[in-house]
């Protein structure tokens, strides 16, 4: 029974929402994995008031409330309050409260752009994808000039979410973005798989005649998209669907809820018209 955790505190009807990672928590121990799971990315404001008043009213830990609340109001820095939460819990380990230690104090040499990519890229492996694209728009809007790697970056996985959600021209337009800076084949390729996937058979041959760079790689990427099987018309009825899935996926069932009626509506119209 070496391995039993004992649980710290009750556990909260009402969930708090951890809005830098798009969480809600129920449990003390929930908070601990989250910062065990995201040391390189925390930030000072992911610890303000309305945690602690959580901790203290939904998780009745007057105590550690106590301690959050003086060290906050003496100006205590990100890693003491990290490392007084995981302390008092004690659901880490040594070697795990060890390993938070470094990785705050490496990342307390980041600057925000930086751990806003880290976060942005958090949000795109764990399917987030509006969430991602919400931080990638912040760093296209404000990386400081000449960031042009960064900016690179930020193009190429706003690239990936459009095309996750099946928006292939608009995923076009981030990969030529990219290409435009680094200019590198693995750019330009992304570039072209969007693009051929959203257009007829005429309308890509007619593109690429206009475009000398793209022609060359052309065939490459046709033999490629043919064994993968991805050359099709993208209609409306598969970008529809698409685009509910991926709110599905999110947790958005308001949206996914009235896009499916709508599909439904507009499927007994037809058949009303058809029996008409």
């Amino acid at each position: 029974m070496s391995n039993v955790k004992m649980c710290v505190g009750a556990r909260s009807d009402t969930p708090y929402y951890m809005k830098h990672f798009d969480t809600e928590l129920y449990t003390i121990e929930e908070l601990c994995y989250i910062i065990t799971m995201n040391a390189f990315i925390l930030e000072d404001e992911d610890f303000d008031d309305d945690l602690i008043v959580w901790i203290r009213d939904r998780l009745h830990l007057q105590p550690l409330s106590d301690m959050l609340s003086n060290l906050k109001s003496g100006g205590a820095g990100l890693s003491e309050i990290v490392m007084t939460i995981l302390g008092y819990v004690g659901y880490n380990t040594e070697k795990e409260i060890s390993e938070v230690r470094n990785l705050l104090e490496q990342s307390s040499h980041m600057d925000q752009y930086d751990k806003k990519l880290n976060k942005a890229r958090m949000f795109l492996d764990q399917g987030k994808l509006s969430s991602a694209e919400e931080e990638y728009r912040y760093l296209e809007d404000n990386l400081p000039e000449g960031a042009l790697q960064e900016l690179s970056i930020v193009y190429h996985n706003l690239g990936v979410i459009f095309a996750k959600k099946f928006y292939f021209m608009e995923a076009a337009e981030c990969f030529r973005k990219e290409y435009d800076i680094v200019h590198t084949k693995s750019a330009l390729m992304s570039y072209m798989y969007a693009v051929r996937i959203c257009m007829t058979e005429k309308q890509y041959i007619d593109y690429m005649a206009d475009n000398k760079d793209a022609y060359l790689l052309s065939m490459e990427l046709e033999k490629k998209m043919s064994d993968a099987g991805l050359i099709y018309d993208a209609g409306d009825d598969k970008h529809h669907l698409a685009t509910l899935s991926v709110y599905r996926t999110e947790g958005n069932h308001t949206a996914y809820k009235n896009g499916m009626n709508e599909i439904v509506n507009s499927m007994k119209e037809e058949y009303r018209n058809m029996c008409s």
